[in-house]
């Protein structure tokens, strides 16, 4: 790894990028919040015809609002379960991994294993947006409460797995589903099926910028990827990693990584 640098290499790798995958929490955020600058970065892409696509662990509810309200061109949510579009005339176009009904009702054999997970670790609680999910569901561990040491996290992701979901870690929230889809899988699918970007094209025209274990599933995807500098403190514990890793962190980083790409542009 190594930091995005205005080279001869960096600037060739990056020259044929016109579309941005980021994850959001403390990507593009710092504590749940997203900076003018940040936001301003998010437009200079669109602008420059760069499709960014937000790819979160977040809520339904939150990515209904982020298509709508941001620049950006499609959003994947709930750990790749889905992605929505907003057409032209400002509807939403809605894809699932599977027919709602079944996601639901998964949902609710979740929510079953979250309370054994919650009596094995109290002050864990489920996050305040899961009354807003439609497939998963996502278990506080710093963002109203705690932060939790490692040990407890890992004690919530492996209650879940016990009970056959797959599980992961955010900067935020232990996150659990049932079903092979991840990130990546529901990112392919948006590439080829919505943007017509085949499979050969997409090393060389995608980016992803992340920043937890959660989005190893995108850097092992997408060669050229990148993580703001706050994914320092879980480079040892992942396997895959980014290619680049910023100076900055949060949204800093994000908004260096855009400048590097917007100056890597014939």
């Amino acid at each position: 790894m190594q930091p995005i640098l205005d080279t001869a290499t960096d600037t060739k790798a990056l020259r044929k990028v016109d579309v941005v995958l980021t994850d959001v929490d403390d990507t593009l955020t710092r504590q749940g919040k997203l900076c003018a600058s940040t936001l301003d970065a998010m437009e200079r892409l669109a602008d420059a015809g760069i499709r960014l696509v937000p790819v979160t662990g977040g809520c339904a509810g939150w990515c209904d609002h982020i298509v709508r309200a941001w620049p950006v061109a499609a959003v994947i949510g709930e750990s790749g379960a889905f992605r929505f579009i907003k057409k032209t005339d400002g509807s939403l176009d809605q894809r699932f991994v599977r027919p709602r009904e079944h996601l639901r009702e998964e949902q609710r054999k979740l929510l079953q294993l979250a309370d054994t997970a919650l009596s094995a670790v109290p002050a864990a609680r489920l996050a305040a947006d899961q009354p807003y999910r439609l497939a998963d569901v996502a278990i506080d561990h710093s963002q109203d409460v705690g932060p939790l040491g490692s040990n407890d996290i890992q004690r919530l992701i492996d209650c879940m797995r016990r009970g056959g979901a797959r599980a992961r870690a955010s900067s935020i929230h232990v996150n659990a589903w049932f079903g092979d889809h991840d990130k990546a899988s529901m990112a392919v699918s948006l590439l080829e099926e919505d943007f017509a970007i085949a499979s050969g094209e997409q090393a060389s025209r995608v980016l992803f910028i992340g920043d937890a274990p959660n989005d190893e599933s995108l850097f092992a995807r997408f060669p050229l990827s990148v993580g703001v500098s706050n994914i320092a403190r879980h480079l040892d514990k992942m396997q895959s990693r980014p290619k680049w890793v910023c100076r900055a962190s949060h949204g800093a980083g994000f908004e260096e990584m855009v400048e590097r790409l917007l100056a890597a542009r014939p």
